[in-house]
């Protein structure tokens, strides 16, 4: 199984809305004062940045080695018991 990456776990994290990850930040300026103003997740997913979710595509290249040597060894042992039932009978 393939490790998680940086932006799976930012991904997931967002999903679940952690608490322990803190909100972004935005300077507000009104009448010459500033201020900061905490931006809530909703505001921060509906930003154009944001991209909507997308459905998940897995690489299963590594594995395709695998299935060919498995198929290589389940084949030369079928014919290995087809020569051994003529030998023996």
């Amino acid at each position: 199984m393939p490790k998680k990456t940086r932006k799976m776990k930012q991904r997931a994290a967002l999903r679940k809305g952690v608490a322990g990850t803190p909100l972004p930040e935005r300077e507000v300026v009104e009448n010459g004062a500033s201020a900061r103003e905490i931006v809530s997740p909703a505001r921060v997913l509906s930003t154009p940045s944001a991209r909507a979710a997308t459905p998940l595509t897995f690489d299963y290249s590594h594995i395709y080695g695998d299935l060919k040597r498995i198929a290589l060894f389940a084949g030369f042992f079928f014919a290995v018991l087809i020569v051994l039932s003529f030998i023996i009978k």
